[in-house]
């Protein structure tokens, strides 16, 4: 969702149109996904992070977004090229990235006290409904799997459970139903007010290729963030068409091994190269296809350094100026007294 939209990569609100409450319908923040829209503008995605992890053959999206909300239903509905199967994720596979992807500490000595501390819906026809596949209640998350159906149909099914989309919203869903994709449609089913991350939801589907749907984030009106990571065999980047239209920034690429959390090691599935891909959509009108993901041209190392400088002193001076000076005069000494032993002689 903007990101504070980050998405993808294995935790992913792949795609992810935020929809809420009922009355007209109020834009919120947009997010990458499509927009956060609420009837009382009570819901706000104030974070949204995602992992992505891919076998081949079956592709799985975890996410975990950070979310303030007041008001009545809010939701999102996720475009996954088959059903997918929805199940709870855990908060630690989240704190585990962080730890792996935190920048490098480096000291730096200054021996000459130079440099500085620093780091770098109108009426129409009937349409045909979707068939609801599957239906699990994750703590304050309904998440129900759709497949099938038309446009009017799918909106006529959202409407009647609680969903509203701005209508530019939902009609983004159609270039996926066209091309026979399905759909996850989650909603808050907590009257309580939520400030905070919600424990993170695991996406799994049947999939050719490593791809992040974005298309539904078109009807954003303000820029988006994404923000991704991926598990792969080796460092990955984006490879759509729509690459050069966007800033995309590398933060982390490097091979981590095994990772401790349970649930990333299912997702890695022995693939340990991890890659952190940081993305700026200035103007979402730009966004044409998904984002697929394949290797990048070279496996090479990327991690952010923070570094620190520690003077050395003595007697409260740059020790290197004080060694220098002692040198010279050491220097000087033992040359006089070679040239006293040579006049001598």
């Amino acid at each position: 969702m903007g990101m504070r939209y980050a998405m993808r990569s294995l935790v992913v609100t792949v795609g992810v149109a935020l929809a809420a409450g009922s009355g007209a319908v109020m834009s919120a923040n947009a997010c990458a996904c499509g927009g956060v829209v609420s009837g009382d503008s009570s819901a706000r995605v104030n974070s949204e992070s995602a992992v992505l992890g891919w076998d081949g053959r079956r592709e799985t999206v975890l996410m975990r977004l950070g979310m303030r909300f007041t008001g009545a239903d809010a939701a999102l509905i996720v475009p996954t090229p088959t059903p997918a199967t929805v199940s709870a994720g855990s908060a630690d596979s989240f704190r585990e990235l962080a730890r792996v992807t935190a920048p490098e500490r480096v000291t730096e000595y200054d021996w000459f006290g130079s440099g500085s501390l620093g780091g770098d819906a109108s009426s129409a026809a009937p349409g045909s409904g979707p068939d609801v596949l599957s239906q699990v209640q994750l703590g304050p998350l309904e998440a129900t799997t759709l497949r099938g159906g038309d446009l009017t149909g799918i909106r006529e099914w959202l409407d009647t459970n609680g969903y509203q989309l701005r209508p530019e919203v939902s009609a983004t869903l159609d270039p996926y139903l066209r091309e026979g994709w399905s759909f996850v449609a989650m909603r808050l089913t907590s009257a309580k007010p939520l400030s905070g991350a919600l424990d993170p939801v695991r996406i799994t589907f049947d999939s050719d290729r490593l791809v992040y749907p974005m298309r539904m984030s078109a009807a954003a009106t303000t820029p988006q963030s994404v923000h991704l990571y991926v598990f792969s065999d080796h460092r990955v980047t984006r490879l759509d068409p729509d690459t050069d239209r966007h800033t995309v920034a590398t933060e982390f690429a490097a091979p981590v091994g095994e990772p401790s959390d349970p649930d990333l090691r299912a997702l890695a599935a022995g693939h340990d190269y991890l890659t952190e891909l940081s993305i700026y959509i200035p103007d979402p009108a730009t966004i044409t296809s998904d984002f697929l993901l394949g290797p990048a041209a070279t496996d090479t190392p990327v991690r952010d350094r923070l570094v620190s400088k520690e003077y050395v002193e003595i007697l409260g001076l740059p020790a290197g100026y004080v060694l220098i000076v002692a040198a010279l005069s050491l220097i000087g000494v033992l040359a006089s007294v070679i040239l006293r032993r040579r006049s001598a002689r």
